[in-house]
């Protein structure tokens, strides 16, 4: 088994990555409702936030590109599923939205009669057939709710970025006012009939022409942590554990994952409304925890001296497990501190370099 948890800090300058509902001609930041420890006790305070299906979904957006990326390199045919393709990331939800492979299993499990094949042998298949033909659905999981419900868990998780606690009394939200000139044809035919002499009439025109709107801007340090579970990539999980690709496109499997984790957290490629808000970002700190055969979770980024506690805990992990004596071995990796028997990296892109050549050698090692 092999996991890898991730633990990050990004800050963000002027973004607008993940927006929720409109009111009026404002545009809102998504924000939640955080806790925080005070001398006086408890409070409640409203922060900027980004969702984790936010970030989920640049993960698998960018698990696309980087599979396109792999697999064309190693002239393989892409595992990837229509709809993925155009980032309508719905994985099998419904009837509508299946290959046709998966559409015969589902009619052969409505008209069996008189056969031996059980309910969980038909789901076992659509799994299997479901993880061999999508990349994404394979490491995103998916699930079906109709007449063969069938469902798989996600082999990543990722909850909501939130600002760092010793960052929290300097995040901000600011709506900037913006106009939007629209071209009406009262405006052209103002300009070519005498007849419209009234003042109040002109200037309704012109204020239709230019219409205002607000886009809220927030200004914080987001704290973000990741998990994949690389040795579940190409097995099935949910009626019994079976290998469902070779060792080789497990490995091509496990290189996208790898790449579109860099490209997600090192390259920040995620969030939305980029095109005319693209945000000033830069990644302040890593920490990275390559084990077997349990995960370790990072301490929270928001939290002070979070990547120190981290190697504290994953110390404390491995004496725990010596004493119960249980194989493990793990690999701790970090950027923007210096800890001493830690690997310390540059830049997060030698970061991400590096926990591929963990992840790759430990999987050599060990086998797929």
């Amino acid at each position: 088994m092999v996991y890898i948890y991730i633990s990050g800090r990004v800050i963000a300058n002027a973004e607008a990555l993940n927006m929720t509902e409109t009111i009026g001609n404002v545009s809102k930041h998504r924000r939640v409702p955080y806790i925080m420890k005070t001398s006086e006790g408890y409070r409640v305070i409203y922060v900027p936030a980004i969702s984790g299906e936010s970030l989920g979904h640049a993960f698998q957006s960018n698990l696309v590109e980087a599979a396109k990326l792999i697999y064309e390199k190693e002239k393989n045919n892409l595992p990837i599923d229509q709809w993925a393709m155009r980032n309508e990331m719905i994985k099998f939800s419904d009837k509508k939205h299946i290959t046709d492979s998966l559409k015969e299993i589902l009619e052969q499990a409505k008209s069996n009669k008189g056969s031996k094949k059980t309910v969980e042998d038909f789901q076992h298949e659509f799994e299997r057939v479901a993880i061999k033909e999508s990349l994404v659905a394979d490491i995103g999981g998916f699930m079906l709710a109709e007449e063969l419900p069938i469902r798989r868990t996600s082999l990543f998780y990722v909850g909501y970025a939130t600002p760092i606690e010793d960052a929290v009394a300097e995040s901000v939200i600011e709506a900037q006012m913006h106009t939007r000139q629209i071209a009406s044809k009262e405006e052209i035919e103002e300009k070519t009939e005498e007849e419209i002499k009234e003042k109040t009439e002109k200037e309704e025109r012109k204020r239709k022409s230019q219409m205002i709107y607000y886009v809220e801007v927030a200004s914080t340090v987001y704290g973000i942590s990741f998990f994949l579970d690389v040795s579940n990539i190409g097995k099935t999980s949910m009626i019994r554990k079976e290998d469902v690709v070779d060792n080789a496109e497990k490995l091509r499997r496990v290189k996208t994952a790898l790449l579109a984790l860099s490209l997600t957290f090192g390259a920040q490629q995620f969030g939305a409304k980029r095109s005319r808000f693209n945000p000033i970002l830069s990644v302040e700190s890593l920490v990275g925890v390559v084990s077997h055969p349990v995960p370790i979770a990072p301490m929270p980024p928001q939290k002070k001296r979070y990547i120190e506690e981290t190697i504290k805990k994953v110390e404390k992990t491995a004496d725990l497990m010596k004493n119960l004596e249980l194989e493990f071995w793990k690999d701790v990796i970090v950027y923007g501190e210096k800890v001493e028997g830690v690997k310390s990296t540059e830049t997060p892109e030698e970061f991400f370099k590096e926990l591929t050549r963990i992840v790759l050698s430990r999987l050599g090692a060990e086998g797929p």
